[in-house]
């Protein structure tokens, strides 16, 4: 019965081989259908993907927003200004009113308690 376990595994061997040789193939025919492997194997204008192929470079727009701060600085001038007439002619006085009084409250006195508020009498429980 030796000489059946050694046919057993040449045969697993044999097989074991070529599967890996089926590997070996596969891979080398990976790498041959393979467009580029750096950007440098692709022209100027594209990039190497990570399939292994070349790619355009997207084209991208980069929009400018310009403000134009010219009439909010108007409209503050004129604020400015106008404050300035404002203050310098004293068309804003404030109105003076002799009805207008103060009224002072004297402090009233503060009633002393007596009793204190908890009571320690009969109706007082205790823990």
């Amino acid at each position: 019965m030796g000489g059946l376990g050694r046919k057993a595994e040449a045969g697993l061997v044999i097989i074991l081989v070529a599967i890996i040789v089926l590997f070996f193939f596969g891979w080398l025919i990976n790498i041959g259908q393979r467009e580029c492997k750096s950007n440098k194997d692709c022209g100027s204008e594209a990039y190497c993907g990570s399939d292994f192929a070349c790619h355009q470079y997207p084209n991208i727009q980069k929009t400018i927003v310009q403000y134009s701060l010219f009439w909010p600085a108007v409209i503050i001038g004129i604020a400015i200004v106008a404050a300035a007439f404002i203050i310098k002619f004293g068309w804003l006085k404030p109105v003076k009113s002799e009805t207008q009084k103060i009224i002072i409250k004297e402090p009233e006195e503060v009633v002393e308690i007596s009793e204190p508020y908890y009571k320690s009498g009969s109706n007082a429980k205790t823990p």
